[in-house]
């Protein structure tokens, strides 16, 4: 009874870049065809729905949803648009709407410019036209991506001055530093190159009363768009924390191209891979030296647990299973508290994703690192050159090994992504001149999208890889200036640790001859996982044993290699 009313719903959408091509497509030329339309057609009453500044790549749109939930209401006899691009631009969504929802529920459907009425039966160019309104919106959005692309590579910043910067008024392209901010974030700095832990340092700032970034813009009148504003303004999160420690930035950089949509159908971002970002150094004053932030990526990035309240956790994101790849948590023994241990993390009641435990004792790992370290710092100095060519021919050869490997499966990869590239050319027009069926042509371009997609991050995989072999040299330099620095440790600190160690890989102890065994791989900041020559370790590297428990002794010799 309601559908007998004979309400015609008159939809009308403008998007931002329909906006630039003048009135045509204006709200206002819409709204007078379309009811000059429902009145020739004998429809005297209308409702209208208006999605203003809404993409038709997306159907998620405040009106369009109001006139779904009114069909299925029963209140709507016809649905009115000035042409099929009004109602969207993706053919999947568009042939979905017209072809089953509105004929499911018995409604007129009209293209006034297109020449289309559901009441003169199926029109065999709807299809085609819908296909070229992707088209049209893919082409759209990809003159966007290239506009941003040249923007970007040529090192303007395309994103929002992080906290720390904010936009320079003689040149707003670019940024300049904000000092009350920037006071914050060499304060979080220097803390982790302390030693302290990511929630630790969250901690702090939050007992000092320190604004978290989103709530300082907030005071200085800066609106951002984002995650939700917690109510207490400074209540740092341990999230907040490790998103500044990971930022380039800070060291004076543009970094452009950090995260991509997967389609121009969608408006979510996913982050890309180091290899796929561009990286434009020296670009603004910066507010962290180079080395300090190195120095953090290699250390405390990865200290993501809160350490326990009794014991202090000097390793704190360094510990590795040699197993499962996971990482060690810390613990102290319910009986007695002053004993402190690690063990792998996903070896427990719920994950129990690894086999083993690999525990370790926290004092048997401090006596272990500590000889490590101070026999790598003996040999160096004995002999700086001799240390320096040994360390360069250990990266050199598996870089060269790495690097043929590494450039053949890039060469395979881009080839094979060029490939697809030409298979969507040859679709779409084969499509369009009839010989390929649409049905035939969704499967076909979903399935070259997936593997396109799967493609483009291998080879941001593998740019990476280059380009960190490419700086191992750089690297080497900075590692042998820290070795000068010290002619013998006595006690290891959190400093230290993270100063000398990337991570340690921590195997299950076994039983060899009647004696507990436990290997400890040690893989230092730059050189890797170096093993000092037998003649170079002398008193220092003689074998660690710990009695564990009662009648229970656990050794670890250091590996070594013979001099050449």
């Amino acid at each position: 009874m309601k559908r007998n009313q004979g309400i015609a719903a008159l939809y009308m959408r403008l998007s931002r870049d329909d906006e630039l091509k003048g009135e045509s497509n204006s709200i206002t030329n819409q709204r007078k065809v379309l009811t000059q339309v429902a009145a020739e057609q004998g429809y005297l009453k209308t409702k209208e729905y208006v999605d203003d500044g809404v993409s038709g790549t997306t159907f998620n749109r405040p009106a369009l949803n109001q006139m779904e939930r009114d069909i299925e209401d029963g209140l709507i006899a016809a649905v009115i648009v000035k042409d099929l691009s009004r109602l969207g631009r993706d053919h999947i969504q568009v042939g979905l709407f017209t072809d089953s929802f509105l004929v499911e529920n018995d409604i007129r459907f009209i293209a006034a410019h297109d020449g289309i009425d559901s009441r003169d039966g199926d029109n065999e160019f709807s299809a085609i036209r819908n296909v070229m309104n992707e088209m049209y919106a893919r082409d759209a959005s990809k003159k966007v991506r290239n506009s941003c692309r040249i923007r970007g590579s040529a090192g303007e910043p395309l994103g929002h001055p992080p906290y720390g910067y904010e936009r320079d008024p003689d040149n707003p392209k670019f940024w300049r530093i904000d000092v009350e901010a920037a006071s914050v974030v060499r304060r979080i700095f220097a803390l982790a190159l302390e030693g302290k832990g990511i929630s630790q340092i969250a901690d702090i700032l939050t007992a000092d009363k320190v604004l978290v970034p989103k709530h300082y813009w907030a005071s200085k009148g800066i609106g951002r768009g984002g995650a939700y504003m917690s109510q207490d303004p400074c209540d740092w999160s341990h999230t907040t924390v490790l998103t500044m420690l990971a930022r380039r930035e800070y060291c004076g950089d543009v970094v452009n191209f950090k995260t991509e949509s997967r389609s121009f159908r969608s408006k979510s971002r996913k982050k890309v891979s180091e290899g796929q970002q561009m990286v434009f150094e020296d670009v603004h004053e910066p507010i962290i030296s180079r080395e300090d932030y190195k120095r953090v990526q290699q250390k405390c990035t990865g200290a993501k647990r809160r350490p326990a309240k009794t014991k202090r956790n000097i390793f704190s994101g360094l510990l590795r299973c040699s197993d499962c790849g996971g990482t060690l948590g810390f613990h102290f023994n319910q009986t007695n508290h002053e004993i402190t241990y690690y063990n792998c993390s996903n070896n427990n009641k719920k994950r129990k994703s690894c086999e083993s435990t690999h525990y370790v004792r926290a004092d048997f790992l401090e006596q272990i690192v500590l000889k490590e370290i101070n026999s790598l710092i003996r040999f160096a100095t004995q002999d700086i050159e001799l240390f320096a060519d040994k360390v360069m021919k250990s990266l050199s050869d598996a870089a060269i090994r790495d690097k043929k490997s590494l450039e053949l499966q890039l060469q395979r990869l881009e080839t094979r992504n060029r490939e697809l590239d030409m298979l969507f050319k040859r679709i779409y027009e084969d499509s369009a001149l009839g010989s390929l069926s649409h049905e035939r042509m969704l499967k076909l371009t979903t399935n070259y999208e997936d593997e396109q997609a799967t493609l483009e991050s291998q080879i941001a995989i593998a740019q990476g890889s280059l380009k960190e072999l490419a700086e191992r040299e750089t690297n080497l330099a900075f590692f042998i200036e820290l070795v000068r620095k010290h002619s013998r440790i006595r006690k290891l600190t959190s400093e230290i640790i993270h100063s000398f160690i990337d991570y340690n890989k921590i195997h299950q102890a076994v039983k060899v001859d009647g004696r507990w065994q436990q290997r400890v791989d040690i893989f230092y900041n730059c050189i890797g996982d170096f093993r000092v020559p037998a003649a170079g370790v002398q008193k220092v590297g003689r074998e660690t044993t710990l009695l564990t428990r009662k009648g229970v002794t656990i050794s670890h010799a250091p590996r070594l290699v013979k001099a050449s």
